[in-house]
Formats: C-alpha cells, structure tokens, sequence
C-alpha cells in the first residue's frame, strides 16, 4: 500500500542545518513529488530515525532553475549543489513546512517492514496515528 509518508536517509550535518532552520530544502536526484511527510533516519555514526518532516511542496527543474529558486535557504554552497547533479537533467526541491526532532532517536525497527536504512527513500506502510505513536509525536 503507497501512502503518502516516505523514510528518507540523510547525513546528520544536513540534519543539523534542517534542525536549525538554516537549510529549508532537501534536494534529490529523484523523489516522488506525491509526499506529504519525511521520516528522517540519520545515515552513519547515529543511524537513528531522528525527526518527522511536513513537506509544504517538491520542486522539480533543471539543477540551475532549482537553484536560483532555493539557494537563499539551500543550507549547502552553489559548488555543492551543482556538484550533486552533475550530468542531471532534472532535479528536486523538497520544501520543509515543518520539523519535528523527535525526543528520543527510534531505531529502525520501530517501523514495521522497514528493518535497513533506504538507499534513497521507501514508502512507509503505517498511518499517520501509527506513526505518531511510534515515533513519540503528539
């Protein structure tokens, strides 16, 4: 069953920009632009799921019409970015509405079916309510 909350792995030092505020956006070479939410696992040393994402909107484009539209709360460098799509056509934006740092890092294993880490993302199966409860978010 396709719902609309994916787990995404992302290195802790974006985490920490995303945590902050400072990076707004998450950028992908490919993501489905139907998500409304982003269970976040923080890749290698935590490898932890560690905040829940509400997604306002995905933004797909070539790398330099993404940029110019995301680079004021990119939260990486021009030369980072373009690096990442080098040889792309299309890129993604996914703008973050809101985040959700959960109290205590879960472990995988919190989620049903969902026993490693997603090499880019994985639909998750339970509900919002299952998740929420999971997850500790009230």
């Amino acid at each position: 069953m396709k719902t609309e909350t994916i787990i995404l792995s992302i290195h802790p030092n974006h985490i920490e920009k995303i945590l902050s505020g400072e990076k707004r956006y998450e950028y992908r070479k490919r993501i489905p632009t139907d998500i409304r939410y982003i269970v976040v696992y923080a890749t290698a040393p935590i490898k932890m799921i560690v905040a829940f994402i509400e997604i306002d909107s995905v933004i797909k484009g070539t790398p330099k019409e993404v940029w110019k539209r995301t680079k004021n709360h990119a939260g990486i460098s021009e030369d980072f970015f373009m690096h990442y799509f080098a040889n792309y056509q299309d890129s993604y934006a996914i703008k973050i509405k809101t985040v959700h740092k959960l109290l205590s890092p879960k472990p995988l294993t919190d989620l049903k079916d969902q026993i490693c880490a997603p090499q880019s993302y994985t639909y998750l199966r339970e509900s919002m309510i299952e998740l929420y409860h999971k997850l500790g978010i009230k």
